[in-house]
């Protein structure tokens, strides 16, 4: 799965225990519940060597009240502003890499009864794929050259 997910959804597993759904969102949940649906990305080009791919991502907080849904949304927005909005980064087998994704804008919301939305936007910066040449190693001219004298 995404790795920007994974990395985003263990950060809210430490501040709130509650079941994850990472994907699709089942009829029958249980509560506390929280689900991550794949993101909404939108590219743009970044300069002349690379693109850029801005990623949103809705965060889905149930619970049994709103009152309920609402402060898990809360302590995982404060979990995010407090390290200056940086969401550090796994790798596949759950071990930190030392990268963080910056989470450039952060929206709280209610969505319908007991749940609450977190929105979360970051970029990505990715480098075109480049062309390779082989280089020339001897140029070997068979010509002569006139010369003035």
């Amino acid at each position: 799965m995404f790795a920007d997910i994974l990395s985003i959804a263990s950060l809210c597993g430490k501040l709130i225990s509650a079941e994850q759904y990472i994907g699709d969102v089942p009829e029958e949940k249980t509560f506390p519940a929280l689900a991550f649906p794949p993101p909404r990305v939108v590219d743009s080009p970044g300069n002349l060597v690379s693109f850029r791919k801005t990623y949103t991502l809705v965060i889905k907080v149930f619970e049994e009240t709103d009152s309920k849904a609402f402060m898990a949304a809360e302590i995982i927005a404060d979990g995010i502003r407090a390290p200056r909005y940086r969401v550090p980064c796994l790798a596949e087998d759950g071990s930190l890499t030392g990268e963080f994704i910056r989470v450039d804008k952060l929206d709280l919301q209610m969505g319908g009864t007991g749940e609450a939305q977190l929105t979360l936007e970051w970029s990505r910066q990715i480098g075109f794929e480049r062309e390779t040449y082989e280089k020339v190693n001897t140029v070997t001219v068979t010509e002569r050259m006139k010369s003035d004298a």
